[in-house]
């Protein structure tokens, strides 16, 4: 028979990390309004016992209890059950789990109190691990530029070719005195000529720099659109909202169809919501512009494809399987990863990143994920599934991957046939790939099997610390 107890409470939690941080809030409020266990607990209705496990999140609370609990402390639902102390909670969860700290001894299971207790201090551990993993990152993409950025290389290259001429030119006037003065004022002259020369080269080279310098500008056209979709976590609300209603209108059944319908409506009329997105800071240049207007007209589409409302339950429901909801949603796979990365994360929703790459390997769309890096200026890892699934077309390849950081990710890859096809044609495939972390796979159909191969990869050899992999083709750029 079930008691009382057991129908009125919740069970016990089994992980208190992932239990929320509200009893501890509750403890530190009650406390600096002077209340007693047992005088809160009256106001609110429960045991003083009861209160206690809640304090020391034991038990969950919500609904009545939570709303009577923070009129008792002088506080709205919405100030006692904050999400920024749960988001800080999973940040300083993850700051546990990196490898350089394995052998500190953290007290995972004590991560809530310490949110709970010392929420500056929290925010500042935090802080100070999101600005170390930043410059990790800054370091990680210099060393990728230095090695491959071909200005740097031309520009390098130039500098010593002036170099030189100017030191043999240097050493004939030094070493043989006995040249006539008409041929040593032509040497002179190529002295003078190869260092206004070289002059200019490192002056331009020094503008690149300051420019690559400024933390407040972007390097390039693509770094400016990044910008713009990173500030946005890739989802522009006033687009979903306004092509929400346009999504009746579509009539045909074919992916390929349903999607032109799609553009023809988005450019119809979203257009002045692109323009003006495309003038908001981040984009600077012309060229910056005219590649977010495509992003962003692309994003349009999708919204028009599949409402933003629609999409996060039928998403949900078929736990992000991306063929079925291209099904669901007569739609093509690359349409449905590019929305997906548009979902917000919650509990049970994962953050996506996404990437689009060639028969050459050429990256060329990328909606990067936090904690992943990516080469710019060079090809990826090609342990990626990425590269592998054009060997196995229209098929769906889930990955399992470990970094050189500690940082586990699931990788889900689908290469797809683009052009035109017929007897004697060439085929070209792209690839798409999806990318969440492994915890957040676990929502979805890619739930990381424990039975499958965890594949050790990489950034990119450069930024590959791995020497003992069989396929490196460059040395890392620092041990």
């Amino acid at each position: 028979m079930t008691s009382e107890r057991s129908r009125q409470y919740p069970p016990r939690e089994q992980n208190p990390v992932e239990s929320s941080i509200l009893g501890t809030r509750i403890r530190q409020r009650r406390r600096e309004i002077g209340l007693t266990q047992a005088e809160l607990a009256r106001r609110i209705g429960i045991s003083p016992s009861y209160l206690n496990l809640i304090e020391w999140n034991k038990r969950r609370i919500a609904g009545g209890l939570l709303r009577r609990t923070a009129e008792a402390v002088d506080l709205t639902v919405e100030e006692l059950d904050d999400d920024t102390g749960r988001r800080l909670l999973d940040r300083l969860s993850e700051i546990a789990q990196l490898p350089e700290l394995a052998d500190v001894g953290i007290e995972e299971h004590r991560t809530n109190e310490f949110v709970g207790r010392f929420p500056g201090w929290a925010q500042g551990m935090a802080a100070l691990a999101q600005s170390e993993r930043e410059a990790t990152v800054r370091a990680q993409i210099v060393a990728d530029r230095l090695s491959n950025d071909p200005f740097l290389s031309e520009t390098v290259h130039r500098m010593l070719t002036r170099i030189a001429a100017i030191r043999s030119a240097a050493e004939i006037l030094s070493d043989y005195p006995e040249v006539p003065q008409a041929r040593r004022q032509r040497f002179t002259d190529i002295v003078n000529e190869e260092s206004r020369t070289l002059t200019g080269i490192a002056e331009a080279l020094a503008a690149y720099l300051d420019k690559v310098e400024a933390s407040d500008r972007k390097l390039t056209p693509v770094d400016e659109v990044e910008a713009l979709f990173a500030e946005r976590q890739n989802r522009f609300a006033e687009l979903d909202a306004a092509a929400a209603p346009l999504a009746s209108r579509l009539s045909s059944l074919h992916p390929g169809g349903r999607r032109d319908e799609a553009r023809a409506l988005a450019e119809a009329h979203l257009q002045e919501i692109v323009e003006s997105l495309c003038r908001q800071p981040p984009i600077e240049t012309a060229a910056a512009r005219a590649r977010a207007r495509r992003r962003l007209m692309d994003y349009a589409t999708g919204a028009v494809l599949m409402p933003l409302a629609d999409f996060v339950s039928r998403a949900a429901d078929l736990r992000y399987d991306i063929e079925a909801l291209a099904e669901a949603f007569a739609a093509e796979v690359e349409s449905v990863c590019l929305r997906l990365t548009a979902l917000s994360p919650g509990k049970e929703t994962p953050r996506f990143g996404y990437f689009r790459a060639n028969a050459a390997g050429t990256i060329i769309e990328m909606l990067g994920l936090e904690g992943l890096t990516v080469p710019r200026y060079a090809a990826a890892c090609p342990l990626w599934v990425l590269y592998r699934a054009q060997g196995s077309p229209e098929a769906v390849l889930p990955q399992r991957v470990l970094f050189p950081s500690g940082a586990r990710f699931v990788f889900v890859a689908r290469a797809t046939g683009v052009g035109p096809s017929g007897f004697g044609r060439p085929r070209h495939y792209v690839t798409d790939m999806l990318v969440m972390r492994e915890a957040d796979a676990t929502h979805t159909v890619y739930g990381p099997d424990p039975r499958a191969l965890v594949e050790e990869v990489g950034p990119s050899c450069r930024l590959c610390p791995r020497r003992s992999c069989l396929h490196r083709v460059e040395d890392p750029f620092a041990e």
